[in-house]
């Protein structure tokens, strides 16, 4: 099964607030917006594994040459709808310089989903009562 998203570059922490489902709102102030910078879709496959979901980016996440310096590049997102999604700091922050891309091998980018699980029961949601 695969689905898309975005993928979000940003120069410091964006996250405004954790939602209810674990994804977060997200600042977009703090994230790249000059020199020809602009989100990218990428494609995820999920493959089940006994907690949930893996999934994996299937083709490279290719941003544009930067036409500007970008700034240091602290944070990535997952986004799933507008501002809200999945945030991680990178281990380490890369500089974009002018002519410069970011591209994020396929695989690269790993999300783990865990299995929901019903409150009362501890079943999957699929269940009867």
């Amino acid at each position: 099964m695969e689905q898309e998203y975005q993928v979000a570059l940003y120069t410091s922490d964006p996250v405004l607030s954790k939602s209810y489902y674990g994804s977060y709102d997200l600042d977009e102030r703090a994230e790249v917006h000059d020199g020809g910078y602009a989100r990218q879709p990428v494609t995820f496959a999920l493959v089940r594994t006994g907690d949930g979901y893996m999934a994996r980016n299937v083709k490279p996440v290719i941003f544009p040459e930067a036409t500007a310096p970008w700034g240091m590049i602290t944070h990535m997102a997952l986004l799933v709808a507008g501002n809200r999604g999945f945030c991680t700091p990178l281990s380490a922050p890369i500089e974009v310089l002018a002519g410069e891309t970011v591209e994020i091998p396929p695989g690269e980018l790993a999300l783990l989903i865990p299995q929901e699980r019903c409150n009362c029961c501890n079943k999957e949601p699929s269940h009867s009562a």
